[in-house]
Order: C-alpha cells, then structure tokens, then sequence
C-alpha cells in the first residue's frame, strides 16, 4: 500500500504538466523559452500600446487646448513640450509662447495702452477701457453694436468734436 501512495503523490505532482517531457530534457527547456519569448512579446506589445495611449491623449490636450498641430508652430510645440499632458498644463504653456491668442496679447495691449492715454488726456477722465470692451468693439457689426458696448462698458460719449460722431471722453 505505501508503494501505491508514492505513485499516487507523484501522479499529483505532474497532474500539471505535461507527462510525455521530463523536466530535465531539451524539450522541456525549449517550451519554457517558447513561453517566456511569448511573453516579452505580449509585454513589447502592451508597452506600444500603452504609448500610444499616451500619445494620443497627448494630443487630443493639445487640440483641446486649441493648438493646430499641424502648423508648423504647432508641430514644433507639440514635439518640445514635456509638460503634464492635462489641458490646463497645455494651454498655459501654448499662452506664454504665443500660440494661443488671448485678449492680453501685444497688439491688444498696445490698443489698451493707446486707448487709456486718450481717456486720460480727455478732461476729467480717470478710467480706462476694459479688455472684455476692446474685443466687443473689434467684433462689432456696425455703430449701433458700437454704440451699445461703450454704454454697457459704461464709457461716456461725446458728439462735440469736429472731426468725430464719437469720441471718448
């Protein structure tokens, strides 16, 4: 009876594997590098797929941060930054480089400054024009729109000069 055990514990040893390849043969040894090239190909192929999970949520930030990267500014971008991938992180990043236009650019900026002198070279005037106004004024689709922004903006209006229907005052 103990010999039957014996034969019975070792049936339970290899129930798992397979009982035509003896663990110390050749064959044994060339299916154990089968399965483990089997999988440092499923790892290759997860590692591409996770990067290219990132790169394409990489770039749908930058189009929803609203970069053209398919400009050439926009590749050159795209390709330098190495910042957080979040919309915020992209689109505060693109604003300091200039590739998203905001109502603080240069020329906006130049108008603000010009249009301040002039309201402050007019008589009692201590205010100047608010960005949110310059850009109305910019889109405006004629002198009523123009009209209508200054007054909600709370910018007075004269029809006493000379050479102008308006003017600030």
């Amino acid at each position: 009876m103990a010999e039957n055990d014996f034969d019975y514990q070792e049936d339970l040893q290899n129930e798992g594997n397979d009982d035509s390849v003896d663990r110390n043969s050749r064959q044994f040894v060339r299916q154990l590098e089968e399965q483990a090239k089997a999988g440092k190909d499923a790892k290759r192929e997860a590692d591409a797929a996770r990067r290219e999970a990132e790169n394409a949520k990489r770039e749908l930030a930058f189009l929803k941060a609203g970069i053209d990267i398919e400009s050439p500014t926009g590749k050159l971008f795209a390709k330098a930054y190495d910042g957080d991938s979040s919309i915020d992180s992209v689109k505060a990043a693109a604003t300091e480089y200039g590739l998203i236009a905001t109502s603080e650019t240069a020329d906006v900026k130049n108008d603000l400054d010009a249009l301040s002198r002039v309201s402050q070279a007019s008589a009692g005037s201590t205010g100047s024009v608010a960005p949110s106004a310059l850009d109305g004024i910019r889109n405006a689709e004629g002198p009523a729109d123009i009209l209508r922004i200054l007054q909600e903006n709370n910018i007075p209006i004269s029809n006493e000069q000379p050479s102008g229907w308006v003017s600030l005052v």
